[in-house]
């Protein structure tokens, strides 16, 4: 009798925790269409030479801003990029690794294996040259980053492993700014928004509120800013500051690493969480592939 009580108990919290888990998936999904209805504003893009007039028409008042992640470089690994998740992956991986998935430092810390031994590329090349060209007539490009400031699991500075992985693939940000460390905006997990090397780092804060703090520390007043994003909030975000400093505001969303994103495999993504959190080490797609290939064969 106890232990069927004991199993209606585990049965209720397992039933509980999925239904949690849905909810949380399917309100990220709704986020997810609103940001979609609202991206009529902004031009859509796949290459950055379809607006290559855009760049030779800047002039030294012009601020140029790119995301990073989906709109200069990508990674050739679904599993590398929880965005790519389907809803069911979430739920399949919370009910097997409850303890893992549920806590903070030890997702931190499988996260962080993946984003640094995963491979990146530039999906796009022509905007290495194109940014050179910007930085050759004086006009001031910099990036504009969600990613945390400060140490994330393995990675002992975000920010600096940014800057380190966009030089390695050959783009290197204005150094016209010293770095900073923006205090007066919101503290999370003890670190606060920066700029890097020439990237701002919100810490996960609004990509306008970090913009917006960038330009008052350093005076500018730019007629126009053009910011890339491949998400229409980020891009809402820094519109309204820019609306709401009377400067001219162009957003263009870069469609093409999400076009071209890996193909997903659950089977394939569950040996991976498998092998982060019992090795804490990272399979490529290719390499897990590989190992599924070879235990059919055996098999």
């Amino acid at each position: 009798m106890i232990k069927n009580k004991f199993n209606k108990i585990k049965f209720l919290l397992f039933t509980l925790a999925l239904i949690t888990t849905a909810i949380f998936t399917l309100s990220i999904i709704k986020n997810k269409s609103k940001n979609y209805l609202r991206s009529t504003k902004f031009t859509q893009i796949n290459s950055y030479q379809e607006i290559k007039d855009v760049f030779d028409n800047c002039d030294q008042n012009t601020l140029i801003i790119f995301d990073v992640d989906e709109t200069l470089i990508t990674t050739q690994d679904a599993f590398a990029n929880d965005d790519w998740f389907p809803w069911y992956f979430k739920i399949i991986a919370s009910i097997k690794y409850p303890k893992i998935i549920f806590d903070k430092e030890k997702i931190e810390h499988a996260t962080s294996i993946a984003i640094q031994k995963a491979t990146r590329y530039v999906f796009d090349p022509d905007i290495i040259n194109i940014i050179k060209q910007l930085q050759n007539k004086n006009i001031t490009v910099i990036a504009l980053s969600y990613i945390k400031t400060g140490q994330v699991g393995i990675i002992e500075n975000l920010p600096e492993w940014r800057a380190n992985s966009l030089k390695h693939l050959g783009i290197n940000f204005s150094y016209k700014y010293p770095n900073i460390i923006f205090t007066k905006l919101p503290k999370k997990n003890n670190n606060y928004p920066c700029l890097y090397k020439g990237i701002l780092c919100t810490n996960e804060e609004s990509k306008g509120l970090t913009l917006s703090a960038f330009l008052d520390y350093y005076n500018l007043k730019p007629d126009k800013v053009i910011f890339f994003d491949d998400k229409t909030d980020h891009l809402n975000s820094v519109s309204s500051e820019c609306s709401r400093r009377k400067i001219i505001f162009t957003g263009y969303q870069v469609m093409r690493a999400n076009k071209n994103k890996p193909t997903w495999n659950t089977r394939r993504a569950l040996l991976q969480l498998d092998f982060i959190i019992k090795n804490s080490q990272f399979l490529s797609d290719e390499e897990a592939d590989k190992f599924i290939d070879c235990n059919i064969q055996t098999n």
